[in-house]
C-alpha cells in the first residue's frame, strides 16, 4: 500500500480527497499546514507527497524545497 503525504488547508477539499484516496487503497497522512507536514515527513517514509501551494506556516513551494533537501542528506 502506497503512503501519501497530503497537505491541504481547505477542510472540505482535504476531506473529500483523503476519503477518495483511501477508498482506492492508499494510506493517507493529511496535514493542514506545511510546517506540521514537514515535521512529520522527517519521521515517516512516503511514496508520494501532494502539496497545496498556499498553506499556513510554510507554503507548498518552501515545504517542497525542504523535503528535497532532506531527501538528499
Amino acid at each position: 500500500m502506497a503512503k501519501i503525504l497530503y497537505v491541504e488547508d481547505d477542510p472540505n477539499l482535504g476531506f473529500v480527497t483523503k476519503d477518495n484516496l483511501e477508498e482506492e487503497g492508499y494510506e493517507i497522512f493529511h496535514y493542514s499546514d506545511g510546517k506540521e507536514a514537514y515535521k512529520n515527513f522527517k519521521k515517516e517514509k512516503f511514496d508520494l507527497c501532494l502539496l497545496d501551494v498556499m498553506l499556513p506556516e510554510l507554503d507548498g513551494f518552501s515545504a517542497c524545497r525542504e523535503i528535497r533537501k532532506f531527501k538528499k542528506t
